[in-house]
């Protein structure tokens, strides 16, 4: 993927923030709201997404994903709420050296509604949740997501009152790694636009 395609204002893309945990002392909701308040590119609509306002099951779609053969609303619902964005940022605590079941749900409740989508990983936990990005990584790809290079550690201590208060640098991190998104997200278009029918 070619990252020096400059994006124009023309290719707004809807980005979701998906805030991947539903327990309930979880701080990703606050982080996800972090991350969608970045105003450093134009050309991106964040809008968080909490995987709580979304009734999903432990999976028990009769049939693969791949298919897209959904018979459960729930699913149905999720599919359509999915489908509707242009790339996504996950935002996912470690929890024992992973990421949390829910997220892991989330994704797997679905296959093509993720394919070629840019997506940026953001870990939180002890060590900045490095592990659940790493355990993540193979599961965007296998979902032909586009991994925006930067990635984004923090720390779960510096939520605060339902706010997450940046460390120095990290604002700086979240731009930058949102930069590449909207770039991914043009090259990704116009290849879209490009390839014959």
């Amino acid at each position: 993927m070619d990252l020096t395609h400059a994006p124009t204002a023309s290719q707004t893309l809807r980005v979701g923030v998906i805030a991947g945990s539903t327990r309930p002392t979880r701080r990703s909701p606050a982080i996800a709201r972090w991350v969608a308040d970045d105003t450093s590119q134009p050309t991106l609509q964040l809008h968080t997404i909490d995987l709580l306002d979304h009734d999903l099951s432990l999976l028990s779609e009769p049939t693969a994903a791949a298919f897209g053969e959904y018979e459960q609303a729930s699913t149905r619902a999720w599919s359509k709420t999915v489908a509707s964005y242009d790339a996504f940022v996950l935002v996912a605590a470690e929890y024992n050296a992973s990421f949390p079941a829910a997220l892991k749900n989330a994704l797997d409740h679905l296959y093509a509604e993720w394919h070629h989508k840019p997506v940026g990983l953001v870990g939180y936990g002890m060590a900045g949740g490095l592990l659940a990005v790493e355990a993540l990584r193979p599961v965007v790809a296998e979902l032909r997501m586009h991994p925006a290079p930067t990635t984004l550690a923090l720390s779960p201590h510096r939520v605060d009152d339902g706010r997450y208060v940046p460390a120095d640098g990290e604002a700086d991190a979240r731009s930058t790694m949102l930069g590449e998104i909207a770039t991914l997200g043009a090259a990704t278009r116009t290849a879209d636009e490009e390839a014959p029918a």
